[in-house]
């Protein structure tokens, strides 16, 4: 039973190979095809139009009457008609590179068909040998040992990833308030170079509203950043604000001063806004590399499970 076992896992682990081959293949020659398609579309409109200038030269046509009296006309005809007959020759080539690929797509389509059930063959097999190894106290022992490193890893990768996503937010909510505190400057300038006035004013502040309301969820999501990065041994300690003083000045003062204390403040939370941002983002950054690695070592582990499941003879 056990020898037949592990043939039966050997023959099918060979079909899924063709299996997964035969799908790559697939969807490269899908994406040749249809870049293949897009070259013939561009080589008959160029066909089209290297064939009107030939009819153009040989129609009685203004153009024809000017290089007959040139005495042009043959020289020029002549290499109408021989960039006519490349684009003619491009096209042809290209149409019989598409019958090609799609004939080679069937090919693989007759492939696919054959080892449809190629994993789910494998699968049921592999359960079976893995109920086999259980049953024996080897077996079984090894098979726990591995589980519970697979669940270990599993649950690791799992927390960088919502560290990650958690970053992400913040790093979102940042760049909408770094944006709208770009406004908020650029109306500032405006008004600071007397363009300005009550509605300038206004939308200045509008802007300096979102970028507070940005902020304000920024900082929140912070909070749960912190809790992800608590999980994984990490901290990271960055708290922005704009205080809500910044819009009185120019509302309850006049002059250039005024203008100029707003402008400072606007300045000042942008680098502040900024700062946090970069700092985010190096987090971030570090994070999702370190989600790769983890997922690679996962990766492997399930690997040399499955490898052991295969290779180790049941009792």
């Amino acid at each position: 039973m056990s020898e037949d076992l592990n043939r039966q896992l050997l023959e099918a682990k060979e079909r899924m190979y063709h299996l997964h081959k035969s799908q790559r293949k697939r969807e490269e020659l899908t994406k040749r095809l249809h870049s293949q398609e897009r070259l013939i579309i561009q080589y008959e409109v160029q066909l089209e139009s290297e064939q009107a200038d030939v009819d153009r030269l040989t129609g009685l046509t203004l153009t024809n009457i000017f290089h007959t009296i040139l005495r042009s006309k043959d020289e020029q005809l002549e290499m109408e008609r021989q960039q006519a007959l490349q684009a003619a020759l491009k096209l042809q080539e290209e149409k019989q590179r598409l019958a090609d690929t799609q004939e080679e797509l069937k090919r693989i389509g007759d492939a696919l068909a054959a080892f449809g059930n190629a994993e789910y063959e494998y699968q049921e097999l592999m359960k079976a040998k893995e109920a086999a190894l259980r049953s024996g106290s080897f077996g079984s022992d090894e098979l726990r040992k591995m589980e519970e490193q697979i669940a270990e890893q599993t649950l690791f990768v799992k927390e960088i990833k919502e560290a990650v996503t958690a970053g992400k937010r913040v790093m979102a909510s940042l760049e909408d308030a770094s944006e709208s505190l770009d406004k908020a400057e650029n109306w500032g300038s405006w008004d600071l170079w007397g363009g300005g006035g009550v509605i300038s004013t206004h939308i200045k502040h509008g802007h300096v509203d979102d970028a507070k309301g940005f902020i304000h969820q920024a900082n929140h999501q912070l909070l749960n950043f912190r809790d992800e990065l608590d999980d994984l041994n990490r901290t990271i300690n960055i708290v922005i604000d704009i205080s809500g003083t910044l819009k009185m000045a120019d509302y309850w003062f006049d002059g250039l001063i005024a203008d100029w204390i707003v402008q400072g403040r606007i300045k000042d939370s942008q680098e502040q806004t900024l700062s946090a941002l970069h700092n985010v983002r190096q987090v971030v950054k570090q994070l999702e590399s370190e989600y790769s690695k983890a997922e690679a070592v996962r990766a492997g582990l399930v690997t040399k499970r499955e490898s052991w499941i295969e290779e180790t003879a049941s009792e």
